[in-house]
């Protein structure tokens, strides 16, 4: 019975097929740094669920980083059950542990005058600049921003088309791919974004839009060098102990928060930032506080707001409405302290 190490070396060619160099690169580091010690000399048959799970226990790193480990494990084993080496794949058997509310997304979201401030802390590096205007205002993702060109942006229809990305692959060379989703899409030239994406375009030495001053692509390190980030995230916004800084992802989940509270739908979300699933998507509506501040509103536009009917009594009971909400004496009813 061949082992995971043997699927793994048998198969990489399948294994890594399609995939952007920045995948590959993080699956590799996966196996040598947790898959391969672990569990690369158990057998498939004894790669059990329990096998899975006390393993990915042991691995150290971010949540992130042992997710791949764990995505790692999983195409493997469906390779193994492509080629009838087992029947089933043990990682979907897992049970699913209860996530943890790690960041509400719209907590890590900035609001329109933290926007404002942060595009100004960045007015000496307009390259950088309006990349960050990029980010906030279009949702794409830094690779996507970067592999924006000319052609993709249609003023007539008012969309820019994102249909690639470009980011490292692991040995500080840039390379191009597709979306994260491996789907085309489109999304929206709102209007904060046209006079970012008109000064890029004026700006701009080549076909590609986002660039650094030589011309070339940015990825985050040099982004990040190029803004001093370290040094004015913080003035731009500043979390909780415990919580990290402010992230350029974070302004991703900016516009997503965003383009829920103007009114569009989940599935339209989904679609203008390529969320892999709307229950993804659905963590930002979820995230927002609209629902309840509308009924704050409706309530407080009206005192004769009730829930419950407003029928005349009869004369010998005691009147349960009278302007909004009654209190539990005024009701004539007992605390429910009082009947435990």
């Amino acid at each position: 019975m061949p082992t995971l190490a043997d699927i793994y070396d048998s198969y990489a060619e399948l294994l890594f097929d399609g995939l952007a160099s920045n995948s590959i690169a993080a699956y590799r580091r996966a196996w040598a740094l947790r898959v391969g010690p672990t569990l690369g000399t158990v057998e498939m048959a004894e790669l059990t669920p329990l096998a899975i799970m006390a393993a990915h226990a042991s691995w150290t790193g971010s949540a992130s980083t042992r997710q791949d480990g764990l995505a790692l494990v999983s195409r493997l084993c469906g390779l193994a059950v492509a080629g009838g080496i087992i029947t089933a794949n043990p990682v979907r058997s897992m049970p699913r542990k209860r996530v943890k509310v790690e960041d509400d997304p719209a907590a890590r979201a900035l609001d329109p005058s933290q926007i404002s401030r942060m595009l100004s802390l960045a007015e000496h590096h307009p390259h950088a600049r309006r990349l960050l205007g990029c980010l906030v205002y279009a949702g794409v993702r830094l690779g996507e921003a970067a592999g924006i060109t000319r052609d993709d942006v249609d003023h007539a229809a008012g969309i820019i088309r994102i249909r690639r990305t470009i980011s490292p692959d692991g040995n500080g060379r840039m390379t191009v791919g597709p979306t994260k989703g491996r789907h085309a899409r489109a999304v929206p030239i709102i209007p904060a974004l046209r006079p970012i994406l008109a000064e890029a375009e004026e700006a701009a030495r080549g076909d590609r839009l986002f660039t650094g001053k030589a011309g070339g692509p940015m990825d985050s390190g040099n982004l990040s060098r190029a803004l001093h980030w370290p040094t004015i995230r913080d003035q731009i916004k500043v979390f909780p102990p415990g919580e990290a800084p402010l992230r350029f992802h974070d302004l991703r989940h900016t516009a997503a928060v965003e383009f829920f509270r103007h009114g569009l739908s989940a599935p339209d979300v989904q679609r203008i930032l390529g969320h892999s699933s709307l229950t993804v998507t659905e963590r930002y509506a979820r995230s927002t506080d609209d629902a309840a501040l509308r009924a704050v509103a409706a309530f407080t536009d009206s005192a004769e707001v009730t829930f419950l009917p407003t029928v005349p009594p009869a004369a010998s009971e005691k009147p349960l409405v009278s302007q909004g909400f009654l209190s539990v004496a005024e009701a004539g009813l007992e605390p429910a302290t009082s009947r435990l």
